[in-house]
């Protein structure tokens, strides 16, 4: 069993903000990947969404220029022909719906259409493109301060409860290659919204557990995904 230690997180752990399927977050996440080799990514996917964006590109002609193309495929094809962990670090789409099902009080459910409606709907990602990535983050925090004042269980699932899991989860991995004899640093990405709130549980471990207590978490090690280079012959 692996144990997670009391340490600095940050320190073993580079976490690059994105914005999911821009041309920009997709460059950035190869250069990344290729100029630092990592042993081990960390992406914001969980098993049947990382599934599904890499069979959706299998034998596709056009997956090398597709705007399909997401910055977490493209950072996992840049590793190459290499041995390397890719480990998926975020909550299933299914619990977070189930989260906030729960948490959804009943006599709101039949008004949060129309309460949505009332959340401006502006498109950040040509900004994202031109390289205002502070600006993005700026507006994406105070959309989300709006939804926290209407329906606060939405943002406390959708950021709160996903930092939580994923700062845990990448001190679980950085403890583990500890345990091994490996101190390699853990490349992750990200969605631009978590870098912050992530790296502050990730400063101090005591940090992590009160975080999961509170949201009423059960901690799961995050899943492997095994790349074992092939020898040319």
């Amino acid at each position: 069993m692996t144990e997670i230690l009391r340490l600095d997180y940050n320190e073993h752990v580079s976490l690059i903000g994105t914005a999911h399927f821009t041309r920009r977050s997709i460059n950035e996440a190869i250069e990344a990947t290729e100029s630092s080799k990592p042993k081990d990514i960390g992406i914001e996917l969980d098993w049947k969404r990382y599934r599904h964006l890499n069979e959706a590109c299998v034998g596709c002609p056009k997956s090398g220029s597709c705007k399909g193309l997401c910055e977490f495929t493209g950072a996992t094809n840049a590793l190459g022909n290499t041995d390397a962990n890719i480990w998926l670090l975020d909550m299933t789409e299914d619990e977070m719906n189930k989260r906030m099902e729960r948490m959804t009080p009943p006599y709101i459910k039949p008004r949060m259409t129309s309460m949505m409606r009332q959340i401006p709907n502006v498109n950040p990602v040509r900004l994202w493109e031109m390289g205002y990535k502070e600006a993005v983050v700026d507006y994406s925090e105070k959309q989300m301060e709006k939804l926290r004042s209407m329906a606060p269980w939405i943002p406390r699932v959708l950021i709160d409860e996903r930092n939580a899991l994923m700062a845990a989860r990448l001190a679980w991995v950085v403890s583990k290659k500890m345990d091994e004899g490996d101190e390699s640093k853990v490349l992750a990405f990200v969605g631009a919204a978590h870098v912050k709130g992530i790296r502050e549980l990730l400063s101090d471990l005591l940090q992590i557990k009160m975080r999961l207590q509170q949201l009423c978490l059960s901690f799961a090690e995050p899943r492997l995904i095994r790349r074992v280079a092939v020898q040319e012959t």
